[in-house]
């Protein structure tokens, strides 16, 4: 047993009402919810108070000829979110007859560091850049962008980032959370909001007689259905609106690049889904940001034929298999370093890679539900990553300790922090422990596990699956159902994985039985016996295989009798 099991409270008369009721979906928004719809779900782009402005400049720097810069992030979100815009002034320029000069910059990590730095506006400077549109990124970097005003260069940010203390004061922002903003979907991810910008361009170059593709808009959204999931915003509202039709065009992506990703990554268009994208294509486009060049994940997003496609996605495999090897061996190290005694981890290692230490942090703060900081050296300075556990929020907790940052941003649940000295990292694991003792007490010795409903072993069958299916895509703010079995008996047991790591079963009895598979679970492979009873906490899946499907629970916890 892994976790504390916790069962929601009963309500309504149907397994529908029971998962709406969960995840407080009331009735007004009930049909939105199961029954997404395009037209009547999707905000108007131009709900954004600067989006008309924004656009306007946009087409001045086309008809122009103006140089442009596109400045992402280095994660995936800013990856695909800088794909969208290069994407649809591609389609802009074709339609204007207009010859266009753009490029997309995106920062190294250690040498840039995240948002842009004063050193990438004195080079913009110098290359002439007249307009420069940040991606997912530049809302906190007000002293940088009031530069570049005032060398000359327009700026236009889209951006979701939490607030600084000081905004950019010239700039065209297209931000959900800017001061006096109206636009009504204040969780969009950064490539969401990209997205938006580059439907308000297409709507404006129809405005103006252009022959723009038709529904160009939606063939975007394989790229806003990969950020998405892989900046973890909220699959709610217009979110699952975005996620739900990204997924249907993703399975049908036309992008050479992405096809090979998704070839690399053993899927298979048209069963692609949430969990495919965080777990199989999402880590693949991060990678080379984590440990080498997010520009490289780019070219490999945006390849106009076969062999460049091949080129670059093969790269992107490789690298991520690098990614892999060194995340693995930092965790190891970050386990020996925790202190369970903690209501924060602040942990850090001078030979950890800068790229992987949201991933230890990640790991870390999901094994201790503790919130957990990472960091390592980058030249003179020490710089990390923060992931929340149990709801704290990190930039509050960041803010609570005073000016002792280099840098510091990010979300409630992730961000990105530098420190000048390690002294000041150990001034950090101070403040921010008394920041958490007021608010939370020390994690408990399990996780509390959800239960959404108690089944019986006759309620498990495709009627279930189809109900459970009504909620998909699943993500952060609609986790997928996890049910309760109480009491069944185990019909064989058989360890797999290449280390044994996995666990196999079938349980029920000789008249009807039902697969499961428990991944992380094979140390119980000598504990369960045929014939024992056990409980069980379980996704229902579908396994195929040989052209045959069939109904698989996915074990989330188990409890020997």
């Amino acid at each position: 047993m892994k976790y504390t099991w916790k069962l929601q409270e009963k309500a309504g008369d149907s397994l529908i009402d029971q998962l709406l009721f969960n995840r407080d979906i009331d009735d007004e928004h009930k049909e939105a919810f199961l029954n997404p719809d395009w037209d009547r779900d999707i905000h108007d782009p131009f709900l954004f108070t600067k989006m008309q402005q924004a656009v306007e400049r946009a087409f001045t720097a086309i008809e122009k000829g103006q140089k442009i810069v596109i400045h992402g992030d280095y994660d995936a979100d800013g990856i695909c979110g800088s794909s969208i815009i290069f994407d649809v002034l591609q389609v802009l320029s074709v339609a204007m007859g207009a010859v266009l000069n753009v490029e997309a910059f995106l920062p190294h990590r250690e040498r840039d560091g995240y948002g842009v730095a004063m050193h990438t506006i004195e080079r913009l400077d110098e290359q002439d850049v007249e307009l420069l549109i940040t991606v997912d990124c530049g809302i906190a970097n007000a002293k940088e962008l009031n530069r570049a005003d005032e060398a000359g260069i327009d700026v236009i940010i889209c951006d979701h980032h939490q607030l600084a203390s000081e905004i950019p004061e010239k700039a065209l922002i297209i931000h959900p959370l800017a001061p006096g903003e109206t636009y009504p979907n204040k969780k969009l991810a950064g490539s969401g909001v990209a997205f938006k910008f580059a439907c308000a361009l297409l709507v404006e170059a129809r405005k103006r007689g252009l022959a723009v593709p038709q529904g160009h808009e939606k063939w975007l959204l394989d790229l806003v259905a990969i950020a998405t999931v892989t900046d973890v915003v909220p699959l709610t509202g217009e979110n699952r609106v975005l996620e739900k039709f990204g997924l249907v065009v993703l399975n049908k992506t036309r992008r050479p690049g992405l096809l090979k990703i998704i070839e690399n990554a053993k899927l298979e268009l048209g069963s692609i889904n949430t969990t495919d994208i965080g777990y199989r294509i999402g880590p693949r486009i991060n990678a080379s940001g984590r440990i080498r060049e997010a520009k490289i994940a780019f070219d490999a997003i945006n390849a106009m034929d076969a062999n460049e496609a091949t080129k670059f996605a093969l790269e992107l495999e490789m690298i991520n298999r690098e990614r892999q090897r060194l995340s693995d061996a930092a965790y190891k190290e970050a386990r020996v370093l925790i202190d369970l005694d903690r209501h924060v981890h602040v942990i850090w290692d001078q030979t950890w890679a800068p790229g992987i230490v949201g991933l230890v942090a990640g790991k870390i703060a999901h094994e201790t539900n503790t919130s957990t900081f990472a960091l390592t050296i980058s030249g003179d300075q020490y710089v990390g990553s923060g992931r929340s556990a149990r709801g704290l929020h990190l930039v509050e907790a960041m803010h609570s300790c005073g000016d002792i940052f280099v840098k510091a941003g990010g979300h409630p649940e992730a961000c990105g922090l530098t420190f000048e000295s390690l002294e000041m990292v150990e001034l950090f694991k101070i403040k921010v422990n008394e920041f958490a003792k007021d608010r939370l007490a020390l994690a408990e010795e399990m996780q509390e596990l959800l239960i959404d409903s108690e089944v019986s072993f006759e309620d498990i069958d495709w009627a279930l699956h189809e109900q459970v299916e009504k909620f998909a895509p699943f993500g952060k703010g609609n986790s997928e159902p996890i049910f309760s079995l109480m009491n069944v008996r185990v019909a064989s047991v058989k360890v797999i994985g290449q280390t044994g790591k996995h666990l196999k079963l079938r349980v029920g009895s000789e008249a009807r039985s039902i697969d499961c598979i428990g991944f992380g679970f094979g140390d119980l492979g000598t504990s369960l016996k045929i014939g024992s009873n056990i409980d069980l906490a379980f996704k229902i899946g579908v396994n195929e295989w040989n052209g045959q499907r069939n109904l698989q629970l996915i074990i989330e916890d188990i409890v020997i009798k």
